[in-house]
């Protein structure tokens, strides 16, 4: 099936993501862009999704792609709601979020997406445990019907499994809005529906611009009862995972801060020696890399001066966000303290990402398997 022409308005709107995206700073690195040469069709481009700041990113795919498949993208309901904008941006600000609602007003994101070709679900978590769950199923499997339709029809989907951008770091649960889309469009038409996995990182803990790492797998296609699919679809977006700076300093100041946290006294942060004990972690690292033990690395991590500019930019971050505070000695010299407490907060699978980003990020390289990551960093720690 030929791809739909999508004329001027179309590729102006995807232009507005790639700009966003500069405008934002993103360092966007795209790896496997083999990958997106040649596709078959149709293909559920499956993406992982930690925030919304990474979004514009994507227009780095899109640009990539050749030829460019006609697509859908299936989103949470509240993108067609009409108060998107105003709904989850600017809550903090009421002359910013006065701003967002008139743009809601207008009409103008919703004319965006409809646009876009996005088509929201109901999502079954927390917001919807309200409602009965028969009622739900069946909705959402009337939803999930017209991106199956759509599959059979040789269009492909944008979909983003986890569902949600809640959570404490790591890939999260895969919900089954692809196993069912795959399996009824083969069933009922015989059509393969190909996956395109897709990882996105971004180093988050440093202060200024951010490198957006997109992994992208190679298309793949394969059948299984609904439990092992899914498992074998969290095996293949693992093996994506971009391994950053900014997890492996979250975790080293993680770690710090639980092996100090009951010694009754301040605990000082030495740059150098954090940055010597780092250059020798990720050497012992990049060797479970070769070894297949650990997925990719930032490569950009093998560079010394790369490494001591990403540590220069991860404490002004840190002291930013009281994770490191100043202390003044009385000859005048100033020692850089551990702040224990914020840096081992808890806080709720909704609030965590927001609440204690480094906490976030020291999870996501636990995720990969905290018995291979933790002895690495135990053993300069002591």
């Amino acid at each position: 099936m030929k791809p739909e022409r999508r004329g001027v308005l179309y590729e102006f709107i995807l232009f507005g993501f790639f700009l966003a995206s500069k405008i934002m700073r993103h360092k966007a690195h795209l790896m496997g862009k083999e990958n997106l040469s040649r596709m078959p069709t149709p293909v559920m481009f499956a993406v992982t999704h930690d925030s919304y700041f990474e979004v514009p990113s994507l227009s780095r795919i899109y640009y990539a792609l050749k030829p460019r498949p006609d697509f859908m993208v299936m989103v949470k309901n509240d993108f067609l709601s009409g108060r998107y904008l105003s709904t989850n941006y600017g809550k903090k600000n009421r002359f910013l979020r006065s701003i967002l609602l008139m743009i809601d007003r207008l009409g103008l994101p919703l004319a965006i997406f409809r646009k876009l070709k996005v088509a929201a679900i109901d999502r079954p978590f927390v917001e919807s445990f309200s409602r009965k769950e028969e009622d739900l199923r069946r909705e959402i499997s009337g939803q999930l019907n017209q991106f199956k339709e759509s599959s059979a029809r040789g269009i492909s989907t944008l979909i983003f499994p986890e569902g949600t951008t809640w959570g404490y770091g790591g890939l999260k649960k895969i919900h089954s809005s692809v196993y069912h889309i795959l399996e009824n469009t083969f069933q009922g038409t015989g059509r393969k529906v190909f996956i395109l996995p897709v990882n996105i990182k971004v180093d988050r803990l440093v202060k200024g611009a951010k490198d957006v790492f997109i992994r992208i797998g190679q298309p793949v296609f394969f059948r299984k009862p609904k439990d092992e699919f899914n498992r074998t679809l969290f095996e293949i977006l693992q093996q994506l995972h971009t391994i950053t700076f900014s997890q492996v300093a979250a975790y080293y100041l993680k770690r710090l801060a639980e092996m100090k946290q009951d010694a009754g006294r301040m605990v000082v942060f030495h740059k150098g020696l954090f940055v010597r004990n780092l250059e020798g972690i990720l050497l012992e690292m990049s060797r479970l890399v070769r070894e297949r033990a650990l997925p990719g690395f930032d490569p950009g991590l093998a560079n010394r001066r790369y490494l001591a500019d990403k540590t220069e930019h991860f404490t002004k971050y840190c002291l930013k966000m009281q994770y490191l505070q100043k202390k003044r000695w009385s000859d005048r010299k100033e020692a850089l303290l551990l702040n224990v407490e914020k840096i081992l907060a808890n806080y709720s699978v909704r609030e965590f990402r927001k609440a204690n980003p480094l906490g976030f990020c020291a999870n996501e390289l636990a995720s990969l398997g905290e018995q291979t990551v933790r002895p690495i960093f135990d053993a300069r720690l002591r």
